[in-house]
């Protein structure tokens, strides 16, 4: 049998597991009361609209422990120190029934939440199926600790140490009642809001921490890990706008800077860098393959800013039309393959390097230059083409080219982005994925 590891991989997340182990004892030796308090600590943060039920009086709860009242959503909580299938099966009989007395037609879901140590007994299932044949207008369903746990997991650093702690090792990451005003101020002053966007693949806290010297984290690190396929693409885009807008309305009293880590889908991305916008500071690392490290280049000497615009219309279009975008960075992208995915279009613009290259982005001169290259065409568009009523976009390059790309579209100067997913494996290779816009285009 070979020796257990030494070592974690990159990318290994100490604060998740401490996390995941210290959530794992809690279900195993808390109360009733106890569990309930944890699966109402996690499901109100990931769905702010939970109500929380407590027994009143003679008339203790009506069955219900919590709901989503505009989904008619009821949810039962149990968690008993010994799992017995005669009281099990009493206990789900007595509450549903008891539920649906008193909710009648409000009522469409009821959600059995349990904490089951070793798992619960084969009957229960088909009690269930049972149940939805007795109950055909309902929707029954259950909610284990450990899918309670999935659920945690996506919250952000923030929220899980709200509701499991800090853990030991970490101080430097969060202020503490000891902190000397002078140190909070310093912080402040050299320090910035880290963001983790890791749906792909977990990020390195330490390889962070590295590239950022001699700024420092000012506070816990914002993990965006929103994933595209368990989630469809418009609520993962919901997810990280929450959790950016979250993290911004918090930070807002201290002029915030933010430093993004990304390792995850472009369109998602883009996304990313269309909330963060460019009305905040934002400094973007890109993993360097070879050197295993997030840290930029010390010289920026061999970093080429040489970006070319083709297609731009050379004189004013009125027509309502439509245009695609183009931006080759990493690999080039043909105008037949964008074709393919968005149809033909009479304004076809590129964005390209002479050669490129998935190691093309060295330096953060070139993010700069990137985002002014777009932001200038995006302007042409707006003067050459009026009234272009909406822009496919297809980008490929580096993770923070994509964040910077997202900064620049002001949704209430451009019409709606459509961003596009490639994929070797689907037809045709680039998938649309997501649409940019003004969510409140009535506003002023």
């Amino acid at each position: 049998m070979s020796s257990p590891a030494t070592s974690f991989p990159q990318g290994y997340d100490p604060i998740t597991l401490n996390h995941y182990l210290w959530y794992k004892h809690q279900c195993h030796e808390c109360t009733s009361s106890e569990f309930q308090c944890l699966f109402e600590n996690i499901i109100k943060r990931s769905r702010p609209e939970f109500i929380q039920i407590r027994p009143y009086g003679n008339i203790g709860d009506r069955k219900c422990d919590g709901l989503f009242a505009s989904d008619g959503h009821i949810f039962q909580v149990y968690s008993p120190d010994e799992m017995r299938l005669a009281v099990l099966k009493r206990k789900i009989d007595d509450d549903l029934s008891l539920a649906v007395d008193y909710w009648a037609a409000r009522m469409k879901q009821w959600t059995f939440v349990y904490n089951a140590r070793r798992g619960l007994p084969p009957d229960i299932p088909e009690l269930l199926n049972t149940k939805r044949e007795l109950y055909p207008t309902l929707t029954l369903d259950h909610l284990s600790s450990d899918a309670l746990w999935e659920m945690a997991r996506g919250l952000t650093l923030q929220q899980r140490c709200e509701i499991l702690g800090a853990p030991n090792g970490y101080e430097h990451l969060f202020f503490t009642s000891t902190s000397s005003g002078a140190d909070i101020q310093a912080a402040i002053e050299n320090g910035c809001f880290v963001i983790l966007h890791d749906s792909m693949t977990p990020i390195s806290l330490r390889a962070v921490a590295e590239a950022l010297d001699p700024c420092v984290p000012f506070g816990a690190p914002i993990h965006i890990n929103a994933q595209p396929g368990p989630l469809p693409w418009s609520e993962a885009a919901e997810y990280q706008r929450r959790a950016v807008l979250d993290a911004v309305e918090k930070s807002r009293d201290i002029l915030p800077r933010f430093a993004v880590f990304s390792l995850s889908q472009i369109a998602l991305c883009i996304h990313l860098g269309f909330v963060l916008s460019d009305r905040l500071e934002v400094r973007c690392f890109q993993f360097d393959r070879d050197a295993r490290t997030w840290r930029w280049p010390e010289s920026e000497t061999d970093a080429d800013t040489t970006i070319s615009i083709d297609g731009l219309p050379t004189t004013r279009l009125g027509d309502k039309c439509e245009a695609v975008v183009r931006i080759s960075l990493s690999a080039p992208i043909s105008m037949d393959a964008a074709r393919e995915a968005a149809g033909h279009h009479p304004v076809e613009v590129e964005l390209s390097v002479p050669s490129p290259d998935v190691m093309w982005l060295r330096s953060p001169k070139q993010l700069s230059v990137l985002g002014q290259t777009f932001r200038t065409v995006l302007a042409q568009l707006r003067n050459l083409v009026p009234n272009c009523t909406r822009i496919h976009l297809f980008y490929a390059g580096p993770t923070g080219g994509a964040i910077t790309i997202g900064q620049q579209i002001n949704p209430r100067m451009n019409p709606p982005i459509e961003l596009y997913e490639y994929s070797r494996q689907t037809t045709p290779n680039h998938q649309w994925a997501l649409t940019l816009q003004d969510s409140n285009p009535g506003s002023q």
